[in-house]
C-alpha cells in the first residue's frame, strides 16, 4: 500500500509538467461580419515547448476556403519566450467578394512530429442594398486613355536620337571618303562635263594666266598637277589625288594601253614634285613643255563620245557641202596643233 501511494503521488506531481509540454493553437478574426470587398485580419497564435519546431500552413491558390481570399501574410513573430515555453503569432489579411455565410475549418499546425488544430471560425459577408428607385445605375465606363508623359519615353527617345545621329555620321563619313572635297573648295556643275573637257578648260586657264612669269612656279605646278590628277581620277577611276607620283606612274607603265603616254605623264608629275618639294627653279621652256605634255596626255587618253547614226550623217553632209577656204586650209604640215 505504501508503494502504491508513493507511485500515485509521483504521478500527480508530474501532471503539471506534462501539461506544460503540450502545444496548442488558437485562431481569431478581427471581424466576423464584413461587407463585400472589406478586409479582416486572421490571427493564428501557437504556444508550446520551445524545443519543438513549428510549421505554419500554406494555403493553395491564396484561398483560405472557397470564397475567402488571402491577400497577404505577415511575418512570424515571437510574442513570448520564457524558460521552456514559446508563443508564436502570424496574421493573414483576408477578404471576400461573394456574399454568404462561410465556415472556416480548424487551421492545422505541424508541431514537431505531431499535428495540432485550432478552433473553427465563421464569417458572414454581406452585400450592399441598393434602392434602384433612388439611385440611378450607370453602365460601366470604357477604358480611359492614359495621359501622355514625356518622362516615360525619355530613354527610348534618347536611344533613338543617339542611334540616328550615329548612323548619319557613318553615312557622312563614307560619302566624304568617296566624294572627297577639300576645305574651301566649292562644288560646281563643271564635274558633270566629261573629264577631258574639264581638264582642257583648266589647262587653257593656266596657259592664259602664265603665273610662272610672276615668280609663282610652285603655285603653277601645284595647279597643273591637280588638274592632271583629277582628270586621271575621273577618267580611270583611281584615287589619284591620294596617291604618290611613283604609284601613279607604276600603274600607267604596267598598262599596255597607256604606255604611250607614260613619258609625258612622268615629265609632268616629276617636274611638279621637284618644284613643290625640292624648290627647284624650272626654265620657261620647261613650263611650256609641262603644259604641252598635259594637253597631249589628256587628248591621247580621253574617252570619245560615240555619235548616233543621224549625227554622223549630218557631219558627212556638212563635210561634202562645205568647201574649205584659203584661210581655213593649214599653211604648213609642220605647224603644231594646240588642242582646246
Amino acid at each position: 500500500m505504501l508503494k502504491r501511494s508513493l507511485a500515485l503521488l509521483l504521478f500527480a506531481l508530474t501532471l503539471p509538467s506534462m501539461h506544460a509540454q503540450t502545444a496548442s493553437v488558437k485562431a481569431t478574426l478581427d471581424s466576423t461580419v464584413l461587407l463585400i470587398g472589406q478586409q479582416s485580419l486572421l490571427h493564428i497564435e501557437v504556444s508550446g515547448p520551445s524545443s519543438q519546431r513549428y510549421i505554419f500552413p500554406t494555403f493553395p491558390g491564396d484561398t483560405l476556403v472557397n470564397g475567402i481570399e488571402i491577400l497577404s501574410r505577415g511575418k512570424l513573430d515571437t510574442v513570448r519566450m520564457d524558460h521552456d515555453q514559446i508563443e508564436l503569432r502570424t496574421d493573414y489579411i483576408v477578404t471576400s467578394f461573394d456574399s454568404g455565410l462561410y465556415y472556416i475549418p480548424p487551421v492545422k499546425i505541424l508541431a514537431g512530429s505531431d499535428t495540432i488544430e485550432s478552433n473553427d471560425l465563421g464569417m458572414k459577408v454581406m452585400t450592399y442594398d441598393v434602392d434602384t428607385t433612388k439611385v440611378k445605375i450607370f453602365d460601366i465606363k470604357g477604358v480611359a486613355k492614359p495621359e501622355f508623359v514625356w518622362s516615360d519615353y525619355a530613354v527610348v527617345l534618347f536611344t533613338f536620337l543617339l542611334a540616328y545621329i550615329l548612323i548619319m555620321l557613318i553615312i557622312w563619313y563614307i560619302l566624304r571618303k568617296k566624294y572627297h572635297v577639300k576645305k574651301g573648295e566649292e562644288v560646281s556643275d563643271v564635274p558633270l562635263l566629261p573629264p577631258h573637257v574639264v581638264a582642257i578648260m583648266e589647262l587653257d586657264r593656266l596657259r592664259t594666266e602664265k603665273i610662272w612669269k610672276h615668280g609663282k612656279n610652285k603655285e603653277y605646278y601645284t595647279e597643273l598637277s591637280d588638274v592632271v590628277r583629277k582628270y586621271i581620277e575621273r577618267r580611270f577611276q583611281i584615287n589619284a589625288l591620294e596617291m604618290t607620283t611613283e604609284e601613279i606612274l607604276i600603274l600607267f607603265k604596267r598598262d599596255r594601253n597607256t604606255q604611250s603616254v607614260y613619258q609625258n605623264l612622268r615629265q609632268i608629275l616629276q617636274t611638279a614634285d621637284m618644284v613643290k618639294f625640292a624648290k627647284t627653279e624650272p626654265l620657261e621652256s620647261e613650263n611650256e613643255l609641262s603644259i604641252m605634255n598635259s594637253y597631249l596626255f589628256v587628248n591621247q587618253t580621253k574617252l570619245e563620245e560615240i555619235k548616233s547614226v543621224e549625227e554622223q550623217k549630218e557631219d558627212l553632209l556638212k563635210e561634202t557641202t562645205e568647201v574649205p577656204s584659203e584661210e581655213q586650209k593649214p599653211k604648213s604640215d609642220d605647224q603644231k596643233y594646240m588642242p582646246k
